[in-house]
């Protein structure tokens, strides 16, 4: 295992093809860095060798570096190494991570999260800001403190709690979202979506061949403009105006919705916890 002392902001940048990577905050100020060999072959054991893990001064910033390399001609018919990165950093650290194929991990809070991935599950626990961008594989995030901007070409998303403007585009596979506290947008091709509520700003949710449910917060003040080429729609609220117990103060809501064959069901959400 590698440690570096970090008393100030810290970024991590981490680049793997094969293998996993978790991420955890801790209330210290180092970073801890272990790299572990997911197969016992010859292949992975010379990535762990020769990988980078070193510290890098950027002004008031350490960045911290890992890479696993694949050099041509490692392993049989180019069979990769595969490794697991650990990385225990601390919270409100920055992180960057690029992989072919594999899975993302982040336990704790982290700052602004960046990942980048052929083939592989993310999966996060609480961010300052979510960019995720995969070929294949599912996302999946309980708190996003900012901005989500998420897209993926197979694979499903889910969100539970955006506190930021959220934006999901997925080719192929549904999308769901628990609790929306500013604008969003979703796109899907053949996949539903599911925003189970949405408090303010607009709301703009687009798909082609998948259904499309959304929850409207009581009190919000609603302003609804919904079609359907060839699937069925219906509304508990009215689809104009106030919803039941409006006030003139409340946040409003512009809600577009459009799909081709999918249907379009708006409803009343559960009232926000206090």
């Amino acid at each position: 295992m590698t440690t570096f002392e970090t008393p100030g902001k810290v970024r991590m940048r981490i680049s793997i093809g094969s293998g996993d990577v978790q991420i955890a905050s801790h209330p210290e100020a180092r970073v801890d860095v272990e790299l572990i060999p997911l197969r016992n072959d010859e292949v992975t054991r010379a990535a762990i060798d020769e990988a980078v893990v070193e510290a890098r001064e950027r002004g008031d910033r350490t960045e911290i570096v890992v890479e696993i390399q694949r050099k041509a001609g490692w392993g049989f018919l180019g069979r990769g190494p595969s490794v697991g990165v650990r990385v225990h950093c601390p919270q409100e650290t920055a992180a960057e991570v690029t992989t072919a194929s594999a899975d993302v991990t982040t336990r704790g809070e982290l700052a602004d999260l960046e990942v980048k991935s052929a083939s592989g599950d993310v999966a996060v626990e609480s961010v300052g800001s979510l960019r995720a961008t995969t070929a294949s594989g599912d996302v999946s995030a309980a708190e996003v403190r900012g901005e989500t901007n998420v897209k993926t070409a197979s694979g499903d998303v889910e969100i539970r709690l955006a506190l930021g403007a959220l934006s999901l585009n997925l080719a192929s596979g549904d999308a769901m979202v628990g609790d929306a506290k500013g604008p969003v947008s979703v796109a899907t091709v053949s996949g539903d979506q599911e925003i189970r509520a949405v408090e303010a700003g607009e709301v703009k949710l687009q798909s082609v061949s998948g259904d499309v449910r959304v929850g409207i917060r009581p009190g919000r003040r609603l302003w609804i403009d919904a079609t359907s080429v060839s699937g069925s729609m219906t509304s508990e609220l009215p689809m104009e105006g106030a919803a039941e117990g409006a006030t003139g103060g409340d946040p409003e809501i512009e809600l577009r919705a459009r799909t081709v064959s999918g249907d379009v069901r708006i409803v009343r959400a559960a009232p926000a916890h206090v």
